[in-house]
This record gives C-alpha cells, sequence and structure tokens, in this order.
C-alpha cells in the first residue's frame, strides 16, 4: 500500500509540471469538488485509491481503499449505516496510485 504522500500545493502550471515530474507516469490525476465555480488548490498528495461502481452520481467514483471497503459493505465513508443503499458500489479493478488535488475550503464569510 502507498503511503500518503503530501506536496506543496501548485499555483501555476510551471509548479505543477515540476510536481508532475517526480510522479510515475502512469498515475492518476483526480480532484475533489463541491456544488460549482472554482477553487485554488489547497492541498496536493499521492494516495492510493480504489475505484468503484454503482456511485450516485453527486459522488466521486474513486475512494480511499478503507472508505471503498465501507461504501461496499453499505457504510458510508462517516461511519453512518446507508438507510436505503439500493444496490451497493462494487470494487473496480485493484487499487492504484493517484495525486489528488483537493479544493480549497473557505469560511462562508470570505
Amino acid at each position: 500500500m502507498t503511503e500518503n504522500v503530501e506536496f506543496p500545493p501548485p499555483r501555476t502550471v510551471a509548479e505543477l509540471r515540476r510536481l508532475l515530474d517526480q510522479l510515475p507516469g502512469d498515475a492518476l490525476i483526480l480532484v475533489d469538488g463541491y456544488e460549482a465555480a472554482y477553487s485554488a488548490i489547497a492541498t496536493a498528495m499521492l494516495t492510493e485509491v480504489q475505484e468503484l461502481s454503482g456511485r450516485p452520481s453527486y459522488l466521486g467514483r474513486f475512494e480511499h481503499p478503507s472508505d471503498a471497503a465501507r461504501a461496499v459493505a453499505g457504510v458510508d465513508a462517516a461511519a453512518w449505516a446507508i438507510s436505503d443503499p439500493g444496490p451497493l458500489p462494487q470494487r473496480v479493478g485493484e487499487p492504484v496510485v493517484a495525486l489528488v488535488l483537493r479544493r480549497e475550503v473557505r469560511d462562508a464569510d470570505e
């Protein structure tokens, strides 16, 4: 299993290129998102992820392997029981390494 490796968040194309040059060429690049518009990158992390099928459209397809195991078992990432799970998601392939770019989180009054 790959441990989480954090990098300074890239702010420019040049910084992103330097970061990408350090990573395996077959690593996925994923982003998190919420609602609409655009945000700056707050963190960049190389980590292992598991793809899942059968997810609602508002959820991403990839989870950390431990969160994916909970989702497949019918428990969400916050460890709450899913009340009406419908068909549970299924793992797709094996876990892979991905560069995850997380958006900045701002206070509501900013």
